[in-house]
């Protein structure tokens, strides 16, 4: 920017270079995961149609302003363009970007939208095999849980069976679903997001909210259920459109392993989930009981298909 932009806006090169609508919205992004293919077709679609836009009407100018007025003034608005597209597509900046000095997040994560995120996942999710086996396996760290077609199931500590039963299932809204079930429940998020929205099943004490237990459902279904690709994808997307939702930031499970944190704020505290962006599995689930004092936690290890118990 030259000395005359300056003195003529009044503004700092980097506050004119960030004085375009969208500016915000971009710094405060921060960081995010990779936009998919589609997303970053249409961003840079829009940004050189803007480009083509500008090119075809250029104002006649004196010399001075024609050789350093216009061509920023035509840069503010391609870089507005530009800005918008980058938001819709998950690529931004920040301030430090710019010259200007580094927003921390907690725990290190540069700030992203929980709707993006979960989007972003959906889509990894969707191109994850659940394998081939006739048993669901969901690993704790110190009980394995074995589940068959019929939703018969066996404990196993250190190698032992302790305990077998009968499993009804996994509750998502006013629906118990067994195996078998699951692989006929829609995976449109529109119609998931509805049975999250109006669970009604709250303790009679008070202690749980509506909101609360269908963002534990659609959590506990996608860490140890044989859901489909498909339905994994759906609930990540209905979820992405939960109201409450936010993203905390890059953490360290109670494992130690390394994944993206969600909060939901719902009426009787904070629920928290950890997953991995890159497999799209869900690592921790953290979920209020009676209040955030008394919490009950769950480390999914691993989850999958097997043919044997042991």
């Amino acid at each position: 920017m030259s000395t005359y932009d300056m003195e003529e806006t009044g503004m700092t090169e980097r506050q004119a270079l960030l004085d375009f609508p969208g500016a915000e919205a971009l710094q405060a992004a921060g960081r995010v995961e990779p936009p998919s293919a589609p997303a970053l077709a249409r961003a840079l679609a829009a940004v050189e149609g803007a480009v083509r836009e500008d090119a075809g009407r250029a104002p006649l100018q004196d010399a001075r302003k024609d050789s350093v007025v216009t061509p920023f003034r035509k840069r503010r608005r391609v870089i507005a363009v530009l800005a918008a597209a980058a938001v819709a597509a998950g690529v931004v900046v920040t301030s430090a970007n710019m010259g200007g000095a580094p927003s921390g997040t907690q725990h290190g994560a540069q700030a992203q939208s929980a709707a993006g995120f979960l989007n972003n996942v959906a889509e990894v999710a969707a191109t994850r095999s659940t394998g081939s086996g006739k048993y669901w396996k969901t690993h704790f760290k110190t009980i394995d849980v074995y589940t068959t077609r019929s939703m018969e199931v066996s404990y196993v500590v250190a190698g032992k069976t302790v305990r077998k039963g009968q499993d009804p299932g996994w509750r998502l809204g006013s629906k118990v679903l067994d195996w078998n079930a699951l692989d006929h429940l829609t995976t449109n998020p529109t119609p998931l997001l509805r049975e999250i929205e109006h669970t009604t099943k709250a303790s009679a004490d008070g202690t749980e909210d509506p909101g609360t237990l269908g963002f534990v459902q659609a959590s506990t279904m996608l860490a140890n259920a044989p859901a489909s690709p498909a339905l994994r994808s759906g609930l990540f997307k209905a979820l992405a459109q939960l109201k409450g939702v936010s993203v905390v930031g890059t953490v360290k499970d109670s494992a130690g392993r390394s994944g993206t944190e969600l909060a939901f704020q719902g009426g009787v505290g904070v629920t928290k989930v950890i997953i991995d962006p890159k497999t799209s599995t869900l690592l921790e689930l953290i979920e209020p009981w009676r209040s955030e004092k008394d919490e009950h936690q769950a480390i999914y290890l691993s989850a999958g298909l097997t043919d044997k118990i042991g």
